[in-house]
């Protein structure tokens, strides 16, 4: 996992000039995706939740933390969601699993878990 490109990715969802806003789908004609909003990107953030669950699970932080037990259920059902979704969610779900990834890596870093995206 290149937690770079992670980061990268989350600059450009949740901050970037590029970010993603709810008019970026175009009109309901059908314009295309922006690039950026891939399933290259959607499998980054899937892998990145998947190793930030399983770390915290390893460490039994979902015991220790309600937080943190939390963003697991929800990575679960957002995981769930993104599997059963069709190109018209694409927008909306890579923006929640940027946000959700970012959420769960800053709590385990708060937590003590780990130090970033990278020592994970």
């Amino acid at each position: 996992m290149d937690w770079n490109e992670v980061y990268d990715d989350l600059d450009t969802i949740l901050h970037g000039e590029e970010e993603i806003s709810h008019h970026a789908a175009g009109p309901s004609g059908g314009a295309p995706l922006p690039n950026y909003n891939n399933d290259a990107l959607t499998q980054r953030f899937l892998m990145a939740l998947k190793l930030l669950v399983a770390r915290a699970l390893r460490d039994k932080a979902d015991e220790k933390h309600p937080d943190i037990a939390a963003l697991i259920r929800q990575a679960r059902t957002l995981r769930a969601e993104v599997l059963a979704g069709d190109a018209g969610q694409t927008i909306g779900l890579v923006r929640k699993l940027a946000r959700l990834t970012l959420d769960l890596a800053e709590l385990l870093e708060e937590a003590g878990i780990v130090r970033g995206l990278v020592e994970c």
